[in-house]
């Protein structure tokens, strides 16, 4: 415990406990790698094989289909297997996967159709280790100390964010499109490091074993049984839709095809999106418990809405710099209090299911928004596209808002 000017006690900040530490170091690998990956598949296929913005959303769908179809059984293997082997095989084989595709780039055989078979791999690892990074952070931290350990995971994603598609994209103009795949391979292989050295506590009180389906029915049903987390998620599915594959899929192509840049070039404003959420992160770490935090969940919405509604509108690119920093600052919000809000919400036996109930609708519906807003942007231009998803997202937060008080009293 550390004490206050005014003498009050609060939690240690979660990151001096040595498992969370590790789980976080190797968070930090991991998802400069899944940041990258986004990124790195865009530039391909806009920029290495000169492809339309409808095929990239194409390989951003197929990239993220396998959350869509695995993220549920794996949060039932969280709740039930060694949590610490699942995520180090699923680190191994993405880093193959990104491997592979690094030599079939060096042979010249990487076509559009092995890039679609290379995305639903890595795609694959990538889902089957997501519920359980999630459910294992308040497995290794005390309660007091969740919503610390969540923002602390916030800034490992953000620092991400920021590092990802810079690196990458560094290193592929250095060494080419083979070189950033490596770069990723590399990544994921030193991150496996850490988690030899992590601890992780074993699962208690075990109900007997049922099917998958039958598993994942007491997630769901824990999940529509609570008002508040019933519409927490409703928002989440819509903002999936809309709001996240307008600004981390879409914006590539509106800075290629309406601001005549190169699809690389969206490094800089990711950088400066993952800069801000650092920064509200570091915030949100710093107050611990908030109040309200559903109310503050939903005023991010709402301001990421209203924000990438004028990013579809922008015509320069210093104009698209400035609303990518801003989207950062309201991002940070948006991540930490959604995940805080159900992860506080869920008993521990429950938390892998849930977990990967959070992961279907943060990631696995976010390619089905990705493949259409593809296919709207080729008919309407990548800016309009943007904007029209965001005001969808808007309308519906600012009913919620206005309608549910309940969940903006949620803490």
């Amino acid at each position: 415990m550390t004490t206050t000017e005014t003498g009050v006690e609060r939690p240690a900040n979660a990151i001096t406990v040595r498992p969370f530490r590790l789980l976080w170091l190797n968070n930090i690998c991991f998802f400069l790698v899944s940041n990258a990956q986004r990124f790195v598949f865009g530039w391909l296929v806009l920029d290495g094989l000169n492809r339309s913005e409808s095929d990239q959303g194409v390989v951003v769908f197929t990239l993220g289909l396998p959350s869509a179809l695995l993220v549920l059984q794996a949060g039932v293997w969280a709740d039930r297997w060694d949590r610490r082997s699942m995520l180090i095989w699923t680190q191994v084989a993405g880093g193959a996967v990104m491997a592979v595709a690094a030599l079939l780039i060096r042979a010249d055989a990487l076509s559009f159709n092995w890039v679609i078979v290379v995305t639903l791999f890595a795609g694959a690892a990538s889902a089957i280790g997501q519920p359980v990074r999630s459910a294992l952070i308040p497995a290794l931290v005390h309660k007091d100390q969740l919503f610390s350990a969540i923002a602390i995971n916030a800034i490992a994603m953000t620092l991400s964010l920021i590092l990802g598609p810079v690196l990458a994209k560094v290193v592929g103009d250095q060494w080419g499109f083979d070189g950033a795949f490596w770069f990723q391979a590399g990544l994921m292989f030193a991150g496996v490091l850490f988690l030899l050295r992590l601890d992780v506590p074993p699962h208690a009180d075990l109900a007997p074993k049922r099917s998958v389906l039958a598993e994942t029915k007491d997630g769901l049903r824990h999940v529509v049984g609570d008002d508040n987390l019933r519409v927490l998620f409703g928002l989440l599915v819509v903002a999936s839709l809309t709001v996240n594959p307008a600004i981390m899929v879409t914006l590539q192509a509106h800075v290629k095809d309406g601001l005549g840049r190169t699809a690389g070039e969206a490094a800089a404003p990711f950088a400066l999106m993952g800069l801000g959420i650092a920064i509200s992160s570091f915030v949100v770490m710093r107050k611990g418990n908030m109040k309200h935090k559903g109310a503050a969940f939903q005023r991010a919405l709402i301001c990421g809405s209203t924000i990438t509604i004028l990013t579809g509108r922008t015509t320069e690119m210093w104009q698209v710099l400035v609303l990518s920093f801003a989207m950062g600052l309201a991002g940070g919000f948006y991540i930490n209090m959604n995940q805080g809000l159900i992860q506080a919400n869920t008993p521990q036996p429950l938390m892998g299911r849930v977990m990967g109930l959070y992961a279907l609708t943060s990631f696995g519906i976010m390619p089905f928004g990705a493949l259409l807003l593809g296919v709207v942007a080729s008919w309407t231009g990548p800016g309009a596209a943007i904007s029209g998803a965001a005001a969808v997202c808007l309308a519906v937060v600012v009913t919620t808002y206005v309608r549910q008080r309940e969940l903006r009293e949620l803490a």
